[in-house]
């Protein structure tokens, strides 16, 4: 592994993408900590959403990981016939993320932008006009954006919500060297 100069104490490490860190049993979400968001009653709605979509083992709702997002974002106004409005996300984020964590609204809502506009790109270059809805699920787009603001975030995380440790400065060493934009895997269709 090649070590290159960086700024602060530990020298960045030119990594194999193909194997990731060993960080055991270190919880990575640490890093960046997440602000207080007031979604009420949403995230229960979106539970009983996912619990009634048909699965062919129904201790494992259908695409949870891809539906729940996109459920979160309709049932808060963010995502309206499939499309994400950023007007709404802007909105949504001013008036229920907590008065301590405001500084970071700048940077989600950068991610929000950076993102949707990449794979906005992605599917205008690949001709899709919208992702399809999975069966027995959802569409990935909201899926695909949640990940995106989340990756995107972290790498841009305020000083003042950053963990400055060891294992969160290779984590993001990592992160920028082997996960771009849009930081998924991109459906074709």
């Amino acid at each position: 592994m090649m070590m290159m100069p960086l700024q602060g104490s530990i020298a960045a490490e030119a990594f194999n993408c193909s194997e990731p860190p060993n960080f055991n049993n270190f919880d990575v979400n640490s890093c960046c900590r997440t602000p207080e968001i007031n979604l009420n009653d949403v995230p229960q709605r979106c539970q009983q959403y996912i619990k009634q979509l048909k699965s062919a083992n129904e201790n494992y709702p259908a695409y949870a990981h891809i539906c729940y997002p996109e459920c979160i974002y309709r049932e808060t106004g963010a995502l309206v016939n499939g499309q994400l409005n950023m007007v709404q996300v802007k909105r949504f984020l001013m008036t229920h993320v907590h008065r301590k964590d405001r500084d970071i609204l700048p940077e989600i809502e950068r991610s929000f932008e950076k993102c949707l506009a990449n794979i906005k790109g992605h599917m205008k270059k690949a001709n899709i006009e919208a992702y399809n809805v999975l069966p027995h699920g959802c569409s990935p787009f909201a899926s695909m954006i949640y990940s995106c603001v989340n990756a995107e975030t972290f790498l841009h995380c305020p000083a003042k919500m950053w963990k400055s440790d060891r294992n969160c400065l290779i984590a993001k060493q990592f992160a920028e060297q082997c996960n771009p934009l849009p930081h998924v895997p991109l459906p074709m269709n």
